[in-house]
C-alpha cells in the first residue's frame, strides 16, 4: 500500500458493524458488560474507545509502528513517555526541543528525581559524551521546533542501541509522510498531532508510536493510569485531518 493510500485506509478503515468508512464517534463512557467477569474490547472510555483506537491503529500504520496512543495533547504524550522512567534516571535531550518539552523537564520532571543533560544531539560526540552510567534514554527532535536543526537519526539510534539506551524522537515537524524514526532505529516516536496531522487548527491532540511490545504494554499502561486520553471527537477530527 502507497503512502497516501495509507494515509485514507491504514488502520481501521470501516466502521465493523455498519461498514462506516468515516468511522463513527462513539461518545460511550461506559460500554454494556454482557456476560460478570468477561474481559470485554470496551469497558471503559479512558481504557479503551473504538474512535480513539480507530486513530491510533492509524497512525501506528503510517509510522511503521504496532501500537499507537493518542493523548490530549503533544505535552500529553511527551508525559507519559517520561513517566517510562524512574527516578535516578538520567536522560540526554537535544538542546532545541519544544519549549513546552523543557518546561515539563525544568519544573515537573526533575522534581521527581528525573536528570537530564542538555546537548546539541548533532554532535555524536556530545552524544557518547553525554552518557552516564544512570542514562536510559535519548530524546530529540529533528527538524527541531524552531530552528529546524538536522539530527542523524539512525547514528543517534545506532549509538543508543550499543548503550542499550531507549531513542526517543518527536516527529512533528516532519510528519510520517516525510521520515519513519522507528525504521531507523528508534523505539518510540511522539507527535504534537495539534500541527501538521490535525492540519486545521481545530484539534488540539497528541499520539506516540512504538514498535516494542513490552514498551507498548507500559504505554497503555501509563495513558489509563494518567488518563490524559484524546477523546472520541477529537480523535475523529484528527483522522479527518490525517487524511
Amino acid at each position: 500500500m502507497k503512502f497516501n493510500t495509507k494515509l485514507i485506509h491504514a488502520g481501521t478503515s470501516e466502521d465493523k458493524d455498519t461498514g462506516a468508512v468515516s468511522i463513527p464517534i462513539y461518545r460511550s463512557s461506559t460500554f454494556h458488560q454482557h456476560k460478570l467477569g468477561a474481559e470485554p474490547k470496551w469497558e471503559y472510555a479512558r481504557t479503551g474507545n473504538p474512535t480513539r483506537q480507530a486513530l491510533e491503529s492509524l497512525i501506528a500504520d503510517i509510522e511503521n509502528g504496532k501500537s499507537g496512543f493518542a493523548f490530549a495533547s503533544g505535552s500529553a504524550a511527551i508525559h507519559a513517555v517520561f513517566s517510562l522512567f524512574s527516578s535516578g534516571d538520567h536522560i540526554i535531550i537535544g538542546n532545541d526541543v519544544y519549549g513546552g518539552t523543557f518546561r515539563l523537564v525544568n519544573k515537573v520532571l526533575k522534581r521527581f528525581g528525573l536528570e537530564f543533560t542538555v546537548i546539541d544531539t548533532r554532535d555524536l560526540k556530545a552524544v557518547e559524551n553525554a552518557i552516564q552510567d544512570n542514562t536510559r534514554a535519548i530524546y530529540f527532535e529533528t527538524p527541531t521546533n524552531p530552528l529546524l536543526k538536522i539530527t542523524d537519526i539512525k547514528a543517534v539510534a545506532d549509538i543508543a542501541k550499543n548503550h542499550n539506551l531507549k531513542t526517543i524522537v518527536d516527529n512533528t515537524f516532519a510528519t510520517p509522510y516525510n521520515q519513519n524514526p522507528l525504521t531507523l532505529g528508534v523505539d518510540i516516536v511522539v507527535h504534537s498531532a495539534t500541527k501538521y496531522l490535525g492540519g486545521h487548527s481545530d484539534v488540539v491532540a497528541g499520539l506516540a508510536v512504538t514498535n516494542d511490545e513490552k514498551i507498548a504494554e507500559e504505554l497503555a499502561f501509563l495513558q489509563n493510569s494518567i488518563g490524559s486520553v484524546l477523546g472520541p471527537d477529537d480523535s475523529w477530527l484528527l483522522m479527518r485531518g490525517i487524511k
